[in-house]
């Protein structure tokens, strides 16, 4: 959870110290510790830097690691009944940009942040092959879509500060838990050559069910892990002081 949170402060962090000419002004001075209205302030920060930062370019002298696409490290697959052996390589997200940021809870005293993300639409791409290890006969390598819709992410994320060489306190986070749900799914196998639709019965012979529940466990992994880097990476760019006024 964390790990969106801190995506969310870090948006927070980028929008507020390194905002655009263009931003409001009471954006660009950050969001008010006392302010009433502070879990508001962070949801609409962390929702601008989700829509327009996410080829990671902050300003025109300052870029963070992009985010959307997002790369994702290869996955490997065993499946003992089958006694089958896969690996996705090559593998990246597309879609975070268009997420929503909804339910964004701020605790500064208690240094927590939880907050939902909305996405309506992801694309996980990446080549695939399979092998089963009976006969060593492996697939020829495919270009795997798994298209998702409608699917929710729920961050928890703890804030804590720390003082680099610098001497000037800056935030970092750490993703405690993520709750993801993935929504509906189509899974299109195409041929590397041709771009063709094909049958690999490699692929098909894990069970389709077992095959999404590994992706949505992978997915969950790497959502936590990749943003919450990236959202580390903001945060390093601004003190904790503008990004969080008294």
């Amino acid at each position: 959870m964390v790990s969106r949170s801190i995506c969310v402060l870090l948006a927070v962090t980028a929008q507020l110290v390194l905002a655009a000419p263009t931003r409001r002004k009471q954006e660009a001075e950050g969001c008010s510790r006392s302010s009433t209205d502070l879990d508001d302030c962070v949801a609409s920060s962390i929702q601008h830097f989700v829509n327009f930062m996410a080829s990671g370019k902050i300003s025109p002298k300052v870029s963070i690691t992009p985010f959307d696409p997002l790369l994702l490290p290869n996955m490997t697959i065993s499946h003992k009944s089958t006694n089958t052996k896969a690996v996705f390589v090559n593998r990246y997200l597309i879609g975070l940009k268009n997420s929503f940021v909804h339910d964004t809870s701020v605790d500064l005293n208690k240094m927590e942040v939880s907050l939902t993300l909305l996405m309506p639409a992801l694309e996980l791409l990446g080549m695939y092959s399979a092998e089963s290890l009976d006969d060593l006969e492996a697939s020829e390598n495919t270009i795997l879509t798994i298209s998702i819709r409608s699917s929710t992410a729920k961050f928890r994320i703890q804030v804590s500060t720390q003082k680099p060489p610098s001497g000037i306190e800056q935030l970092r986070i750490n993703v405690t838990d993520i709750d993801l749900v993935m929504g509906p799914y189509m899974i299109n196998d195409l041929d590397h050559s041709t771009h063709i639709p094909r049958v690999n019965r490699h692929l098909n012979s894990i069970p389709r069910a077992e095959f999404v529940a590994l992706i949505e466990n992978d997915l969950r992994v790497q959502l936590g892990s990749r943003l919450q880097y990236i959202a580390n990476e903001v945060f390093s760019l601004a003190p904790y002081e503008k990004l969080f006024p008294v």
